[in-house]
């Protein structure tokens, strides 16, 4: 903000002198005329100086005065010096308070159906200097992104007049409709019947296999109008079940991804049990959208 500066002539001996008085204040405002700190005001003219904030009482002191002001809100200050019979007056605005940002949909780790037609909804606010600038994922009304399946996010970025800033990240989910196609009902192509689905460990064995046979694994994913979706990039962990001192450990013996299969319009993979040691193991299974599936089976020694 420049000083205001008021003029003042004095005739002494025949010469015309100025005098005036002026207000500075560091540091100085923004092109919005804002402060975001507190700021330090100036006043220098003839001793002395006078001088009110906001309607308060009227102060005087040599020149030049200095004080601090550090209050949010719009400020008058008015002033004078010795030579001047009528005060002047400067405005100064400080804002110290980032805008309000408040994202109602997408709702935080909410989740959403791949190509689910969702619409943002979010606002943004600054109560004392305004809005300058205002950044979001999606403006208010339009789509949110829910092609790809997985965890996404979604920001709304702020700035007042007075250089304050203000982001709000919201991190939400878009899951694929994930079904099981075999023949079993179920992810594997055997699953054990209820009497023989017994608990080993910390979970329920799912399956039984012989080392001459193939695991295979196989599933659908569609989308919100039930649409097969190709590009899910599910994959599985298989790790080995050991028990000591009654916990469990889980070393890595297979990684495998699950490749979409377009003649079966699913995802489709098997491995050949033959690789695997008699013994307890889990596949960790990711569909690519964020879901987790953790299936239990045993391997039996081949007869």
């Amino acid at each position: 903000m420049r000083g205001v500066v008021g003029v003042f002539f004095v005739v002494c001996a025949g010469l015309v002198v100025e005098a005036a008085s002026s207000i500075s204040i560091g540091p100085s405002p923004n092109a919005y005329g804002w402060n975001n700190t507190p700021v330090t005001v100036t006043i220098n003219g003839d001793s002395p100086v006078y001088w009110q904030v906001d309607g308060g009482p009227i102060s005087s002191a040599p020149a030049p005065v200095v004080f601090l002001l550090a209050e949010e809100g719009v400020h008058v200050v008015r002033y004078r010096d010795n030579s001047e019979p009528a005060f002047k007056q400067a405005t100064i605005r400080l804002d110290f308070t980032p805008p309000e940002i408040h994202v109602r949909v997408p709702e935080p780790g909410g989740e959403y159906i791949i190509h689910q037609p969702v619409l943002a909804d979010w606002s943004a606010w600054d109560r004392l200097s305004g809005l300058a600038e205002v950044k979001a994922s999606a403006g208010n009304g339009e789509p949110v992104d829910t092609r790809s399946p997985g965890q996404a996010k979604f920001t709304v970025w702020a700035k007042d007049r007075a250089g304050n800033e203000a982001q709000s990240t919201v991190m939400y989910f878009v899951r694929g409709l994930v079904q099981a196609v075999l023949p079993s009902g179920f992810y594997l192509d055997r699953v054990l019947p209820p009497e023989e689905t017994i608990k080993v460990g910390k979970y329920l064995l799912r399956a039984r296999y012989t080392q001459g046979e193939d695991v295979v694994f196989a599933f659908v994913m569609k989308d919100y109008f039930g649409r097969p979706f190709t590009r899910a990039g599910s994959e599985i962990s298989v790790v080995r079940v050991r028990f000591v001192n009654e916990e469990e450990e889980y070393p890595l013996v297979k990684w495998l991804r699950v490749p979409f299969d377009a003649e079966k319009a699913g995802y489709l993979a098997s491995f050949p049990a033959k690789e695997l040691e008699p013994g307890f193991y889990d596949l960790w299974v990711l569909f690519g959208d964020g879901k987790f599936e953790r299936i239990r089976v045993e391997i039996l020694p081949k007869s």
